[in-house]
């Protein structure tokens, strides 16, 4: 299933999560980013009034960037966002493959959906008031019920495919790229203070020298501390890591079910593990 085949309120909440995050983070970068300049320029020793007008410049724009993720709060939305799209997903999945709890007759299962998306959008109405996506599109989208009509077979071999494959090598894919990204931080974040402390050091030997570069190097190291908790690149490789090992163990067991009864309890399985893991690390999150 594609993106454009679940309920519009998922792409709704999906797009809302993406845009909030991108948001968040180009306010933090340029927060963090306007800060280092706003050092550098400190140090420059040209006696003209155009450099603390600068300076003065750089520390509006850094003030305004720390007004907007404190007032704002788009981390909020992005993580609230994320919530409410992902509960749908798992609902949505099940719904498609007939899985608890719509197994039952179509009629029965579409108005139980119906219901579980009121309860999402009543338990999340905060957020969901910010939904101005997709206002018009469908809830039951023809691929969903195209899906729900296929005999079991079918409906297996494409959970398999299309969603417990595709969410191992999402996981696997973030787990690597938050590992690389936490290594070459790191080295970044040790070579600035290495720099920062050769010009301390180079300071008492050079006494007579007025101007050093030390304040600025220390607010570059600062900058990228305050990227790296931001981005959290360690804790997520952990937590996709392990992810990714559990997924890898419910795609062994995918081929399991023969009859309705046993893939409508492997799906409601697959999605409480999927869930649990977005839980626990939404949880993590100060929302």
């Amino acid at each position: 299933m594609q993106e454009s085949d679940f309920p519009a309120l998922y792409r709704s909440a999906n797009e809302l999560s993406l845009t909030s995050q991108k948001h968040f983070f180009r306010a933090l970068r340029a927060h963090l980013v306007t800060l280092v300049i706003a050092a550098v320029l400190s140090i420059i020793s040209i006696p003209h009034w155009s450099i603390a007008a600068a300076q003065l410049f750089v520390l509006l724009c850094a003030l305004g960037c720390s007004i907007y993720l404190f007032a704002m709060r788009p981390d909020r939305f992005w993580y609230a966002g994320r919530a409410v799209a992902e509960s749908i997903k798992t609902i949505t999945w099940r719904y498609v493959c007939r899985a608890e709890p719509f197994q039952g007759d179509d009629a029965v299962a579409r108005n139980d959906f119906s219901q579980t998306l009121k309860q999402i959008v009543e338990q999340n109405r905060e957020v969901c008031q910010s939904l101005t996506e997709h206002l018009e599109g469908q809830q039951f989208t023809p691929v969903m019920e195209e899906m729900r009509s296929l005999p079991l077979e079918k409906r297996r071999e494409t959970y398999a495919q299309s969603r417990i494959s595709d969410q191992l090598t999402w996981y696997a894919k973030k787990a690597a790229f938050n590992r690389r990204m936490s290594r070459y931080f790191f080295w970044a974040l040790i070579a600035v203070n290495t720099i920062a402390v050769i010009c301390a050091a180079l300071r008492m030997v050079f006494a007579a020298q007025p101007y050093w570069p030390t304040d600025a190097f220390v607010a570059m190291a600062a900058s990228v501390l305050s990227w790296m908790q931001a981005k959290r690149f360690s804790e997520l490789a952990a937590s996709y890591a392990l992810a990714a090992h559990e997924i890898s163990l419910i795609r062994e067991k995918s081929m399991l079910p023969n009859t309705q009864d046993e893939f409508s309890q492997f799906v409601g399985d697959a999605e409480n593990a999927f869930s649990r893991e977005h839980t626990q690390w939404v949880a993590r999150k100060d929302v």
